[in-house]
């Protein structure tokens, strides 16, 4: 027979097919892989192609004295960019033709990569090199998730070594400018470039520039509307004469502060030495506002005649003075003589966390619960669903928590979701878990015990990966046992619904489809299950349900959908499908007596106007305004959903996305799509009732522009008409990259004391329209006294907690010959390393310093114990110049911020 070269080439490929497919490994050898190859993930360059790409390359070396096999096995691993977007979708995966390795987009974040055509074995030493792109940038070495594994056909998978934990040591350095940037690009429309670099110890020393006023200013946080203290008078409150009276109403709160300082609650009121709760009517007065209501208080404490006396209305109140009480309180049991009068500016004052990405067990959600009550927060956001996973026992769904709460390496996702987020192959902590109906009941007794309202949220319908693939179990299940009518009670998905969609998350699968009656059946089980396990407890006021991030094109081609909308069903009232489902679960919840909440582009259409009001039937329904970033043109949203009957809340990413990293530096944990970092000065300088004074910056550090921000004719930067249509406001922890309890408190504190400052206390400064230098004045005043007071008094109470916040890296700079360091909260200490950290000691004026060494510097956490990352600073006068213009660049930056504001104001 005569065969043409082509044919020959043909059917050789086909035979190497056929070779691959026929090869396996062994469990010995995939052990053996997990044990000995070492993986390196490295940036390559963030500057490629104007923002679309950057590069990146994985090396697998085998640190062995075995081959690693060219066929058999498959790595894989989670990334937040999607790989190789040039190419996507690829079902069947996108091959590497240089390095013989062939990539797929398994679902979400998942990524996998396997030997294929080309890919030859890798030998005893031997380093593979495998380069390709993914979308946008990385710029973070928490961009990059632990625990990648290998996996093969009917082995056990095993996580490859050299990922595990939480050290991320194997992720190469962010040590040039195309790695710590995002973008550089030189197209004369956009503009545009990443202004952003790793801090030197120059700029943090002028970023951190606070006075140091050598002590705790604020004797109470959040600040009371009105307090006076007497300095040098005080009473002592660990003698064991004291006793706590109080009348019925107030008892429960007067037992919990008993327990907190360990006094008795008596029946009798005694003469002296007595903590006394009082019922009466509380008002104050603040720049001719008056703020009164159940959470309102007074609170006086009279040495001379050892007695505390507590006052309010409601129970709320008293709580809160017995929180004033304990905050005035030292380490040594003193309390000085003081006299408060004081209530919120805000009903609604709320933290959100995340514990869908990453589960939070029931022994932190208390603590947590605890500071919030400890710091006046009543508002307890529990986002207990999303892609990742769904955290709550609901009793006749079981597959919600059985497989939805759980992660392995389950391709099919019928036992187990997908190990997104850098879970590893098998159902470990933080990746898999969820609370049972008991350990739900325990968290809604301790919030209500401490007057804070849990909102639980099931996020749908986008973001419901995983409820979908929990119904669809469930629905395997009774087809199994031949039930079909129970299998299709609560299916999601429009079985006949081609519609390719991908959400932010690259999720293909996550739109809960709205017009199916099981969809409703869903919801309104969810409800039920809610409602009843609340009601003897904390009654259910208040259904999250999301709304948001729906992807574009979902239900594009149901079937379903499309026999809805021919169906004769008058779909005139309705924007679109999504309003469609808003007004159905409206209408569930409104039957269970419940406000409605959702995110703020859950109640509004595609171009950002809000649905109509009046036809959503809940008494309120409460709008979340988190996407501000202020050159996407939207940040009027919280202002436009409120002059329609919305009650908003403040939920702006800028300043209120815990989640994002303190400085702009890649070894800070942390997302960055919003602003590039927030610190705590950021976020308490927030001004929730003036929020387009708080444009500041874009996401590339360029300076905001009016028109930027309000439209060549200031059209869009829309007047708030109906300001008692904004609810308060909330801090979010979402837990993308917290896998630990460690990593969520250094995420959160000390940003949290900024959130509780501004949601209980309006400020002068924040009053101040008329003069914005003088705004300005007052406000950096203020800062100061709250920042000392942190680094004094608070940072040390969280220390005796065990709460582990992130402790700051020190700021330096060389001044006439000596160097001089600086923290942003005054009080804490710097200590400094001449022998590369062998030995340290506390920085002074007399440090033994040699001009051309390198010193490390760090600073000490308040009760010490804990240390910041380390510093590196060289002595020499070259260091010197370095901090004068980096402090020139640094006060021209906040210059121009004076001028945007004032042309504002």
């Amino acid at each position: 027979m005569d065969w043409s070269a082509a044919a020959l080439r043909q059917l050789a490929f086909l035979l190497a097919l056929v070779s691959a497919s026929s090869q396996s490994v062994s469990q010995e050898t995939l052990d053996y892989m997990a044990k000995h190859v070492k993986v390196k993930y490295e940036v390559v360059d963030n500057f490629r192609d104007s923002l679309k790409t950057f590069s990146c390359q994985v090396s697998l070396t085998n640190t062995g004295d075995k081959p690693v096999p060219s066929r058999g096995w498959v790595i894989y691993w989670t990334q937040l960019n999607l790989l190789e977007p040039n190419h996507h979708p690829y079902p069947e995966g996108y091959l590497l033709p240089d390095y013989g390795i062939r990539f797929k987009h398994v679902q979400g974040g998942q990524f996998s990569m396997e030997p294929d055509e080309g890919f030859e074995e890798v030998q005893p030493g031997e380093t593979r090199v495998i380069r390709f792109l993914s979308e946008n940038y990385s710029v973070s070495r928490t961009d990059t998730y632990p625990n990648w594994y290998l996996a093969a056909p009917g082995l056990e998978p095993r996580t490859i070594v050299s990922t595990a934990g939480e050290e991320l040591d194997w992720v190469g350095d962010f040590d040039a400018e195309n790695k710590w940037k995002r973008f550089n690009y030189d197209i004369p429309e956009a503009k545009a470039y990443d202004r952003y670099d790793p801090y030197t110890a120059g700029t943090r020393y002028s970023v951190n520039e606070v006075e140091d006023l050598g002590g705790p200013k604020k004797h109470v946080i959040p600040t009371p509307a009105e307090m006076s203290v007497t300095e040098g008078s005080h009473l002592q409150l660990n003698t064991r004469d004291w006793a706590i009276f109080a009348p019925a109403k107030f008892s429960s709160e007067a037992k919990l502060l008993g327990e907190r300082l360990g006094i008795n609650v008596v029946n009798r009121k005694p003469k002296s030495h007595a903590i006394v709760f009082k019922s009466a009517d509380i008002r104050v007065t603040v720049e001719g506002k008056q703020l009164s209501g159940p959470e309102a208080y007074s609170l006086t404490v009279d040495p001379a005649k050892d007695m505390v006396e507590i006052r309010s209305l409601e129970p709320q109140g008293a709580f809160y003075g017995a929180m004033s009480l304990l905050n005035l309180k030292d380490e040594d049991h003193k309390v000085p003589e003081a006299s408060i009068v004081d209530a919120p500016r805000f009903e609604y004052r709320g933290l959100m966390l995340d514990v869908a990405r990453n589960f939070h067990p029931m022994e932190d959600v208390l603590r947590l619960l605890d500071l919030m009550a400890q710091y006046k927060l009543n508002k307890f956001h529990f986002h207990l669903t999303d892609d990742e996973g769904w955290r709550l026992e609901i009793p006749g769904l079981e597959e919600l928590t059985t497989v939805a709460g759980r992660r392995c390496h389950d391709l099919a996702e019928t036992e187990c979701l997908l190990p997104f987020l850098g879970s590893g192959p098998a159902p470990n902590p933080r990746g898999s878990g969820f609370y049972t109906i008991q350990q739900y009941k325990t968290i809604l007794k301790y919030a209500a015990r401490r007057h804070i309202q849990v909102i639980p949220e099931v996020d749908m319908p986008g973001h419901g990966h995983a409820a979908i693939k929990a119904m669809e179990a469930r629905r395997k299940r009774f087809l199994a046992a031949n039930n079909h009518t129970e299998a299709n009670r609560f299916v999601l998905v429009d079985d006949d619904d081609p519609s390719w969609y991908k959400s932010i998350q690259l999720f293909l699968d996550n739109a809960v489809n709205p017009c199916l009656d099981s969809t409703y059946n869903f919801v309104t089980a969810v409800v039920r299950s809610l409602v009843e396990t609340h009601a003897d407890i904390q009654p259910l006021k208040t259904f999250h349900f999301g709304g948001d991030e729906v992807a574009k094109g979902a239900w594009d081609n149901s079937t379903a959908c499309n026999t809805l909308l021919t169906s004769g069903f008058d779909f005139r009232n309705y924007k679109d499908l999504k309003e469609y489902f808003v007004r159905q679960v409206s209408n569930i919840t409104h039957n269970y007596g419940l406000d409605l909440a959702a995110w703020e582009d859950g109640v509004m259409q595609k171009g950002s106007d809000p649905y109509t009001r009046s036809e959503l039937e809940n008494s309120k329904v409460y709008a979340y305004a988190w996407d501000n970033v202020w050159e996407w043109g939207v940040a009027n949203r919280a202002h436009k959903l409120a002059n329609n009957g919305f009650k908003v809340v403040m939920a702006q990413a800028t300043h209120m996305y815990f989640d994002h990293p303190y400085e702009p530096d890649p070894e800070e944990r942390g997302l960055y799509w919003a602003p590039r970092f927030t610190h705590t000065r950021k976020a308490f300088s927030f001004m929730p009732t003036d929020l387009y004074a708080n444009a500041d910056v874009a996401r590339s550090g360029d300076p905001v522009k009016y028109d930027d921000l309000c439209g060549d004719d200031g059209e869009d930067c829309i007047e708030l008409k109906k300001p008692e249509n904004i609810a308060g406001i909330q801090g979010h922890l979402w837990s993308e990259v917290i896998r630990s309890r460690q990593q969520a408190d250094y995420m959160l504190f000390p940003r949290f004391f900024a959130l509780v400052e501004r949601a209980w206390h309006e400020p002068a400064w924040e009053r101040e329209t008329e003069n914005n230098m003088t705004r300005i004045k007052k406000r950096d005043e203020d800062w100061a006294e709250f920042a000392n007071t942190l680094g004094y008094r608070e940072l040390a109470r969280l220390d005796r907690q065990g709460v582990e916040y992130r402790v700051p890296p020190p700021g330096a700079k060389m001044s006439q010959g000596k160097l001089v360091t600086n923290v942003p909260f005054p009080g804490l200490k710097v200590e400094f390393s001449d022998d590369g950290g062998a030995t340290w000691c506390e920085t002074s004026d007399d440090m033994p310093l040699t001009s051309g060494t390198t010193i490390l510097l760090r600073t000490r956490s308040a009760s010490g114990g804990r240390y910041s990352r380390h510093v590196q600073v060289r002595i020499d006068a070259a260091n010197s110049a370095q901090s004068l213009v980096v402090t020139s660049l640094v006060i021209l930056s906040s210059a121009f911020s004076l001028l945007f504001n004032k042309f504002f104001l």
